[in-house]
């Protein structure tokens, strides 16, 4: 199905769209980009669906994106997209200011109690019955000309994200749950910010059995390497492969010849940074070992995993019963900190598990305590249903 949009190549074109669109109050925004070969993912196309219609924007050739950047930060506008982390991140690059009012169509579908997370092809065809044409899926964004058969493959993708996005809203103001999808996208952003700052040296497979200088030696590598990675806009990997960084962390030899004797250090790209290494890991050897990201912990050790199974059953019950999928609601470690909070009183920081906080607590929280206390008893309902159990109040008289 052919879809028509506007194409913008130039900045004054850019800069009229901008004015001419500067009182929608609903934006659909997606992108397309290539992340394999760069530092950070290469920014090729953005597409924006307005009461207006449907533009296509070269980020290549139109080098100052400022007043679009401007649209998706202003207030009292809704900007909706799909699985946005990315769409998000690259906003954020450009304004270091968080998209006050985002609606993702995905995280919608898990408030009502849809597949999450679903694809956008998935969503499309439920909500408005069409099918996505997925030819183009590998296209290479940053060869130009692009074709038409390429620009109407990326109009695609925004061509109904408004028609879902007032189906869902509908939806959920209905049963009261917009607020909630917009304290989670907000949260979401915020993570996305977050890691975006950070040292994200702890996330290296296998750093974990590090300990003492060998840690120090292992943030200085990944800190040297992302510095590195930045410079050359390539992915980090490509300067130093991650097993290889927690070896020469884990060996802490100075000695270029040692280094050199580390199978995978050999290669063309590696092998003429060892000089730099080795000064790396000296220096690091001199500094105090970093300490882990401060995560709470509730508790000490696993909860027993039977009571942990039988509240998982509940939970699925719960989020079966009140429409909202289990996936978005917790995580086994979610479940795990919310038991050990309530078993270990003696053991409690200040912050609330995430099932006791915000609408986690209003929906799931409340019903696993009164299960924890013995005020609801699971029993048996139906054998033949996918949800098999029920609630049933317990008489403490």
């Amino acid at each position: 199905m052919a879809t028509d949009f506007l194409w913008i190549e130039d900045s004054a074109v850019l800069e009229d769209w901008c004015r001419a669109n500067e009182d929608c109050r609903l934006l659909g925004f997606d992108t397309e980009f290539v992340s394999e070969d760069s530092y950070r993912p290469e920014l090729c196309l953005i597409q924006v669906k307005t009461h207006s219609g449907i533009a296509i924007i070269d980020p290549m050739i139109i080098d100052d994106l400022s007043c679009f950047w401007r649209m998706l930060t202003a207030p009292g506008r809704t900007v909706v997209v799909h699985a946005g982390r990315e769409e998000t991140l690259f906003s954020y690059r450009a304004t270091e200011k968080q998209i006050p009012n985002l609606f993702d169509i995905q995280i919608a579908a898990g408030f009502l109690g849809l597949e999450y997370p679903a694809s956008y092809a998935k969503l499309v065809q439920r909500v408005v019955g069409k099918s996505l044409d997925k030819e183009e899926t590998r296209s290479d964004w940053r060869v130009r000309p692009l074709t038409r058969r390429q620009l109407e493959y990326a109009a695609q993708d925004v061509r109904d994200l408004l028609v879902i996005h007032d189906h869902f809203a509908e939806r959920l103001y209905k049963h009261g749950r917009l607020e909630w999808l917009l304290q989670e996208t907000r949260a979401k952003q915020e993570e996305l910010y977050e890691f975006e700052s950070s040292e994200n040296w702890h996330r290296v497979s296998g750093v974990s059995a590090l300990s003492g200088p060998h840690l120090s030696v292992a943030r200085g590598i990944w800190n040297w390497r992302d510095q590195k990675a930045k410079e050359k806009n390539v992915p980090a990997r490509r300067i130093l492969r991650d097993d290889l960084l927690v070896e020469l962390a884990r060996r802490g030899s100075t000695d270029p010849k040692h280094l050199l004797s580390l199978r995978g250090m050999e290669y063309r790209n590696t092998k003429p940074l060892i000089p730099e290494i080795a000064q790396v890991i000296e220096e690091s050897q001199k500094e105090p070992p970093p300490r882990w990201p401060k995560k709470f912990r509730y508790g000490k050790g696993q909860p027993p995993s039977m009571l942990t199974q039988f509240l998982s059953a509940a939970m699925a019950f719960i989020c079966h019963h009140k429409h909202i999928s289990p996936a978005l609601v917790a995580t086994a470690d979610d479940l795990r900190d919310f038991v050990q909070f309530r078993l270990e009183p003696d053991h409690q920081p200040e912050t609330l598990p995430a099932l006791l906080n915000g609408w986690r607590a209003d929906l799931v929280g409340h019903e696993l305590d009164e299960l924890l206390a013995g005020k609801l008893a699971i029993v048996l309902d139906n054998p033949k249903s996918p949800i098999p159990i029920k609630f049933m109040p317990v008489d403490l008289k």
